[in-house]
């Protein structure tokens, strides 16, 4: 990767990762603990010294609820698409997710942990669809074979 490109990205991903930490009340300590990486690699990317492998980066910003895009300094959540824009309602209901996972997590055995980690995953995708079907809801619908049912007319 050319040099400036990656002093650039270095500069934008590191303060990014730190405000989406602050923002999600997180200590370094336990996202770092949360990725599976050292605080003090953690710390490092925060002060712009080395950059996250790509795993680390999809990892990381998942659990901090920012788009690759954003945490990369390639847009606001002014430039998302209304679909992937988190409503106040799904940012509440992740934050208190998050909380809880954090309190908990400690608690959970490495098997429920991931479960977990699948179930969140699987709720974002859901309230994504939600989002779509909504953003579709004005869209006319394509009319449909009746599958044998007779229909009022």
């Amino acid at each position: 990767m050319d040099k400036e490109l990656t002093e650039t990205l270095k500069k934008v991903v590191g303060p990014n990762i730190r405000k989406a930490r602050q923002r999600q009340g997180l200590s370094q300590a336990r996202l770092a603990e949360m990725v599976e990486m050292s605080t003090e690699v953690l710390g490092r990317m925060e002060r712009k010294k080395v950059l996250p492998r790509l795993e680390r980066l999809v990892l990381l910003c998942k659990i901090l609820g920012v788009t690759p895009d954003q945490m990369l300094g390639f847009s606001s959540a002014a430039g998302v698409p209304a679909a992937l824009r988190m409503s106040p309602a799904y940012a509440e209901m992740m934050t208190v997710m998050r909380h809880f996972f954090t309190q908990m997590e400690s608690r959970l055995t490495e098997a429920e942990r991931k479960e977990l980690v699948q179930t969140f995953s699987h709720l974002q995708r859901f309230i994504t669809l939600l989002e779509k079907k909504g953003a579709n809801a004005g869209l006319p619908r394509r009319a449909h074979k009746s599958r044998g049912r007779k229909t009022e007319t």
